[in-house]
């Protein structure tokens, strides 16, 4: 979830970035340097195209269309990948593979004194569902699988 969010941040920042570059920056850069102007607009006239295209760079939408098109394609992936790795995770211990020592109840001592001889003074022990993997194993308690079928 922390990924996703972070991709979600980037989008968020480099969507308005990139569509400010095309449509404010670029052009007046353009204009500034001489570059376009006059000689893109008689390209276009002189091919029967309507004058409003003249004010648009074909390079400068192409970028910015195609830097916008990649970055939501990557985005819906990401999502995408990130919804399948979290239906694949172990339910018991959210896909860490290991669970807080119920006998010391995380601390790694018993009594405060005495070393928790069930978790070895970790506070955390081998979950048995995923056996430490993290990812869901099918067992022999999945009702989907009957053993005597």
């Amino acid at each position: 979830k922390d990924t996703i969010q972070d991709y979600i941040n980037f989008y968020s920042v480099a969507m308005p970035a990139i569509i400010i570059f095309g449509g404010l920056i670029a052009p007046i850069l353009e204009v500034r340097m001489g570059l376009g102007g006059a000689s893109y607009y008689e390209f276009i006239t002189s091919i029967g195209l309507p004058a409003q295209l003249a004010e648009v760079d074909p390079i400068v939408a192409s970028f910015c269309g195609g830097m916008v098109g990649v970055l939501s394609a990557l985005l819906v992936v990401e999502i995408n990948n990130a919804k399948a790795q979290a239906s694949r995770t172990c339910t018991f211990c959210s896909g860490s593979g290991y669970l807080t020592c119920g006998m010391c109840g995380g601390s790694g001592s018993a009594d405060g004194n005495t070393p928790c001889t069930n978790c070895g003074q970790l506070g955390k022990v081998m979950c048995t569902s995923c056996a430490a993997t993290g990812k869901k194993v099918f067992t022999e308690h999945d009702p989907r699988i009957d053993p005597f079928n």
